[in-house]
């Protein structure tokens, strides 16, 4: 069975965390502000001005750094990144998080959501679009087990009619996995 952890953009670990353990479970993906707290394995950067930053200090060399296609080619197919396809039609906030959904999909049975906070409701375009692509990431990989770690409130009503998205404990979901 193939595990995988998604970690928000905005996740904050308890430092007592041992994300060895984690790593013991699965590869860690994520958004470039996630790498200094989690160490994620695999890094999206959906920001032009921003990869091309990490790149030039040589962010690759320190986890599979994943930017779009057609980002890779500006940058004239820097050595040691990974790419993926496609792009957001509409204004999205937490791009990043998207992507890292979509990719982990792909290569897992279960993925380990960490230090989201799918409860609040933002009356923002923005917001609503990056609810929408919540939605349709899990939606779409209907063979994909979601679990939503650590989220006391209930979720937004549009995931909580999805079968394949539960909520668990950390303390939980390590004891079982490791």
């Amino acid at each position: 069975m193939n595990i995988n952890w998604v970690v928000a953009n905005t996740a904050q670990l308890d430092p007592t965390v041992n994300l060895d353990q984690f790593k013991e479970i699965g590869s860690i993906w994520g958004g470039w502000q996630s790498w200094r707290n989690c160490q994620t394995d695999n890094v999206i950067c959906h920001s032009a001005t921003k990869a091309q930053q990490l790149i030039e200090n040589k962010f690759p060399t320190l986890c599979n750094f994943y930017i779009p296609n057609a980002l890779y080619v500006i940058l004239d197919n820097p050595v040691g990144v990974h790419t993926y396809g496609g792009d957001f039609a509409h204004e999205v906030d937490q791009q990043d998080e998207i992507v890292a959904m979509h990719l982990s999909a792909t290569v897992s049975d279960v993925v380990l959501l960490i230090g989201f906070d799918w409860h609040t409701v933002i009356d923002d375009q923005r917001h609503v679009n990056y609810q929408n692509l919540v939605q349709q990431a899990i939606a779409q990989n209907d063979k994909t087990q979601w679990v939503l770690i650590d989220h006391p409130e209930s979720v937004w009503s549009k995931l909580s009619k999805l079968d394949n998205l539960t909520k668990d404990t950390l303390d939980n979901v390590i004891n079982q996995l490791t």
